[in-house]
């Protein structure tokens, strides 16, 4: 049986990041940008920067014969990525999100072909290999999502969860059946005060925990927190300054879940977080600026950062 560290499902998106914009479009004009990148994106990011930091990943998802879909094959093969858990498609399977990056935040627009939801596959991996975790790139709910994470459990892993854009509230019964389920959530900061209704990232993480184990909630230039039991931990951002901040909470995720799969102390993992999401930004998207092991450990050690 292939044993892997980590499991992540999560289809591909194929990034068009367009960074050194002057200004946000509006109809009927026309803007120039400075730099164009083409990436992979989505669960990506998380996967390529876990690759990186020399974990052995699983990655869950699926391709078509499309451009789009070669396009993140070539990258992932060419990353020394596994493809063994992914289904082939014999149809284009477009999923393309453009990038406006600014230095402080981005705005998106995307586009997918529709494709049922890929827990069932996920289902169906876990029970025909070995891993210690499962991570998943976005909040899942529902009872197809609470039976994977049961079934992740029964086999002795953890699991963690991102959050993503979702217009879902606390309040609704789902979520909280879901987050119970859950070892581990990492929303940033806009996506857990908008899904507690909450004033403040403190009084967010407060209210989270109450339903779910440990909540790391990533704040950006503010540094991430984590509350877990009646204690909270804080660590600053790494000071640098931002390129492109694509994908970079995506791969905090992946520094983070590096040094808590290894049994670190909270503060240490948010350090690990923070430096792995900060390194991302000094490149054009979240997967090809994901920083190497040994880059984190010099950081970590005393290193300057990039400036």
């Amino acid at each position: 049986m292939t044993a892997y560290d980590i499991l992540v499902p999560g289809d591909y998106f194929c990034d068009v990041v367009f960074s050194g914009v002057p200004r946000l479009p509006t109809l009927g004009t026309e803007i120039y940008t400075q730099a164009l990148t083409v990436t992979v994106g989505g669960a990506l990011n998380t996967v390529f920067a876990l690759k990186r930091l020399g974990l052995k990943v699983g990655w869950i998802a699926r391709l078509g014969n499309d451009v789009f879909s070669r396009i993140i094959l070539e990258a992932v093969e060419r990353e020394g990525i596994g493809t063994e858990l992914v289904t082939r498609l014999d149809r284009p399977y477009q999923r393309v999100t453009v990038s406006l990056s600014f230095p402080e935040d981005r705005a998106f627009i995307s586009y997918v072909d529709p494709e049922p939801g890929i827990l069932d596959l996920a289902r169906a991996v876990i029970d025909r290999v070995g891993f210690r975790h499962l991570h998943m790139a976005g909040l899942t709910t529902g009872s197809a999502a609470c039976a994977l994470f049961d079934a992740a459990h029964a086999r002795g892993a953890a699991v963690s969860m991102d959050c993503q854009e979702h217009n879902v509230r606390l309040t609704d019964p789902r979520v909280v059946e879901a987050l119970t389920r859950v070892d581990l959530f990492l929303p940033n900061a806009a996506e857990a005060t908008r899904l507690t209704e909450a004033d403040s990232v403190d009084s967010a993480g407060r209210l989270l925990q109450s339903v779910t184990p440990c909540v790391v909630i990533k704040d950006g230039a503010s540094g991430a927190g984590l509350w877990r039991g009646d204690q909270a931990w804080h660590a600053p951002a790494l000071p640098v300054t931002p390129i492109d901040t694509t994908g970079a909470g995506d791969v905090f995720n992946a520094g983070f879940l590096t040094a808590w799969m290894s049994g670190a102390e909270p503060a240490e993992c948010l350090r690990w977080g923070n430096v792995c999401g900060g390194l991302s930004t000094q490149g054009h998207g979240g997967a090809a600026s994901a920083p190497t092991r040994e880059r984190v450990e010099g950081v970590l050690a005393g290193a300057a950062p990039p400036e």
